[in-house]
Parts: structure tokens; C-alpha cells; sequence
């Protein structure tokens, strides 16, 4: 779809997400991961083609902080927040977005369901570790397996409460008869898991109940 073709609230978030990278590292932190982990799903969020999951924005907000205080950072978030709203809410409304919601929830529900059996197959595999190299590289896979899953854990409420508010409108505005949306299939925008052979996050990637910190150095890679 060509930008003038867009949504208008969509085009308006997409105008701040592009105003908050150029404050950036591009290559660190979780912008870099980001541009690392689905560079062609940063692009189309930047175009407007896509609007991307929470997470992906309170993750970037970390960045901000780590560069101009927290602060700042709270301060930016409100603003996120309500400019994020309004996109999903435009984004979902177009022919076929309910289709589209649904579809995405089901992908989501696999990386969900992965990611689990994949953190309780890691903490098996640490528990039983032969030597203290095995065990940190597992602590790393594990600390990514962990960040995919609460990843996956949060974009599927997302999805739902996208779902419950499209249906809540519909119900209030559709006339007796009228058919709803068509279908339509929206693409994936930084999965939770990410390609084989990638390097795995350090133990303790996450902190509290915001986004996960990034590693340092070597090691900021997307999880497995």
C-alpha cells in the first residue's frame, strides 16, 4: 500500500517510530538487535506498512533511556503509548483486519508453545551440564528461550484485546445484515524466535516487568 494510501493514524505513528530511531543506535542495543533479528519487519514499520507489537516499541524506549535518561524516557512513552493505540485501532479497521488478527494470533500461539518446550527443554539440559562451559552457553540460550516466551506470552494478549476492541466496534456500528471485513492476512513482524545458528543472550536479559535489557558487546543478538 502506498503511504498516501494509509491510514492517517498509521502514517502518524510511523512518523514518530522513524523520529525515534534517528535518536538511535542503530547498532546497539535493541534497535540493533532488532534491525539484526527482521530487518525487512523494521522497514515495513517504518513505512507504515506494519505496525509493530508493544514490546518492540517499550524495548527501543530502553534504548532511549540508555541514551538520554529515564526520564525521557517516560516522557516519550505516554506519547508512544496513545500514538501506538490509535495505529493499532486504525491498522485493524481496514478490510480484512479481523481475518488478519486471527491469523497472526495463531502463528503467536506456536512461538508460544516452541518457546516453551524449548526453555524446559534447556533448563533440563543445564541442570545436567558437564562442565562450566556447557552450563553458561545453556545459561544463554536459556536467558533467550525465557525472553521469547514472555515475548510470545504478551503479543498474544495484544492480539486478543485487538480482537475483543475490533468486535466491541463492530457490534456498536454494524446495521442488521452488513456483512464484516473480508479476508486478509497481515505478515509476521519480529517473531518471537529468531533464525538458527544465532548467539544467544547472557542470564538475566530481563528486568522486572518492562522489556528485557539487550546484552552488551558480542552477545546482542536475537534468541533462537
Amino acid at each position: 500500500m502506498a503511504v498516501d494510501q494509509l491510514p492517517g493514524r498509521v502514517r502518524e505513528f510511523a512518523s514518530y517510530l522513524n523520529g525515534l530511531l534517528t535518536r538511535l543506535d542503530q547498532g546497539g542495543g535493541w534497535c540493533g538487535v532488532f534491525w539484526q533479528r527482521d530487518p525487512d519487519g523494521m522497514r515495513a514499520c517504518l513505512e507504515g506498512r506494519e505496525v509493530p507489537p508493544w514490546d518492540v516499541v517499550e524495548a527501543l524506549l530502553q534504548d532511549l533511556a540508555a541514551a538520554y535518561g529515564t526520564a525521557v524516557a517516560v516522557q516519550e512513552a505516554e506519547r508512544a503509548r496513545a500514538l501506538h493505540d490509535a495505529s493499532f485501532a486504525a491498522y485493524d479497521a481496514r478490510p480484512g483486519g479481523r481475518n488478519a488478527l486471527g491469523d497472526r494470533l495463531d502463528v503467536m500461539l506456536r512461538e508460544q508453545r516452541y518457546a516453551a518446550e524449548r526453555r524446559a527443554d534447556l533448563g533440563h539440559r543445564l541442570r545436567s551440564a558437564a562442565d562450566p562451559v556447557e552450563a553458561e552457553s545453556l545459561r544463554l540460550d536459556l536467558a533467550w528461550a525465557e525472553d521469547d516466551h514472555e515475548r510470545a506470552t504478551a503479543r498474544c494478549a495484544e492480539l486478543r484485546r485487538r480482537m475483543e476492541a475490533l468486535d466491541g466496534r463492530a457490534l456498536r456500528t454494524r446495521a442488521p445484515g452488513v456483512p464484516g471485513a473480508g479476508d486478509g492476512r497481515a505478515g509476521e513482524v519480529f517473531r518471537a524466535g529468531a533464525p538458527e545458528g544465532t548467539q544467544a543472550a547472557p542470564a538475566g536479559a530481563r528486568t522486572g516487568g518492562g522489556a528485557p535489557q539487550p546484552p552488551d558487546g558480542d552477545t546482542a543478538r536475537p534468541a533462537d
